[in-house]
């Protein structure tokens, strides 16, 4: 299964912000360790789908050095898969122990085909969820497979696992992990996807890659979107999230009203994706949503 090189960790590392010396904290306190790369992960790699838009090609590679070289090395991030798939081997080069597996993702009309991944990591005999591609609704920390296990992502929004059968069942000895959030206490729970515990092979991923990022029905085809938690002042925990999407920033802060602002033109969310997400688009990916239906046109002369 694909690792990186000790200079690729170490570029990595410097790239998320983490400075203690991850061989002693490994060795003293794995799930510290997993959770500290996770938090600080999320706030540095968005989770995004800029490459389906901002290109001539649209397409998208889950060779590991090519993600290596597209979030580390140019400051990007992906989509669920992308970033997963990335994640799975940085954990791996640090010694963890895990497998990666697919997921089905709740829709307005029930539950999808296999179009989501997640990793599933072992420490001292539990599993635990590792996701850093959901986007808005995520877990923000490793979660432990307990049935009705409770849990915060970013306040105030609460998440929880329980192990069932879905709807979509025709079999109801079949059951699996379903992760679902609230925004508030007194909300109902929704339901936003599920996964079991079987491995996917990397051959598994390559054919839910290619419908993903390529069927015209799809989220991340029809949507530029881009989104990343953001940190307490001590960077210890997420207390907010900026988010963009299609045509507006959207900032949220704790229980805190968001502040939204409308993106006008191209020329205005080029500058909120340098602004927002330190990403700087060349001129080639610029030119590549033009006549797109994601492309967003010119409305600055009429606002």
């Amino acid at each position: 299964m694909a690792t990186y090189t000790r200079d690729q960790i170490s570029h990595y590392l410097q790239h998320i912000g983490y400075t203690q010396d991850v061989n002693q904290h490994f060795a003293e306190d794995p799930l510290g360790l997993l959770t500290r790369i996770q938090i600080l992960h999320m706030a540095r790699v968005p989770f995004e789908s800029l490459s389906l838009h901002y290109s001539k090609y649209r397409t998208l590679s889950l060779n590991p050095e090519d993600l290596f070289v597209k979030i580390v090395n140019r400051g990007r991030g992906g989509y669920c898969m992308e970033v997963n798939a990335f994640f799975a081997a940085v954990l791996r080069s640090l010694g963890f122990t895990l497998f990666s597996t697919g997921g089905r993702v709740r829709g307005d009309a029930g539950y999808k085909g296999w179009d989501h991944m997640v990793n599933i990591v072992t420490i001292d005999n539990q599993r635990y969820l590792v996701d850093v591609g959901f986007g808005t609704n995520g877990a923000t920390r490793p979660v432990p497979l307990q049935h009705e296990h409770r849990f915060l992502t970013v306040f105030p929004t609460e998440g929880m696992l329980e192990y069932r059968g879905i709807d979509a069942n025709t079999d109801p000895n079949q059951k699996v992990w379903v992760y679902c959030v609230r925004q508030k206490e007194d909300d109902p729970w929704g339901e936003m996807y599920c996964f079991g515990e079987l491995e996917f092979i990397p051959g598994d991923f390559e054919v839910m890659n290619m419908r993903t990022s390529s069927a015209p029905q799809s989220f991340f085809v029809q949507s530029v979107m881009c989104m990343k938690t953001r940190l307490d002042e001590g960077k210890q925990n997420p207390v907010g999230k900026v988010i963009l999407h299609r045509d507006y920033i959207k900032q949220q802060n704790g229980s805190e009203a968001p502040i939204t602002t409308r993106l006008l033109s191209e020329a205005d969310r080029v500058e909120a994706l340098k602004r927002y997400f330190d990403i700087s688009l060349t001129l080639e990916e610029q030119h590549g949503i033009k006549g797109l239906a994601s492309e967003l046109k010119d409305r600055s002369k009429h606002a």
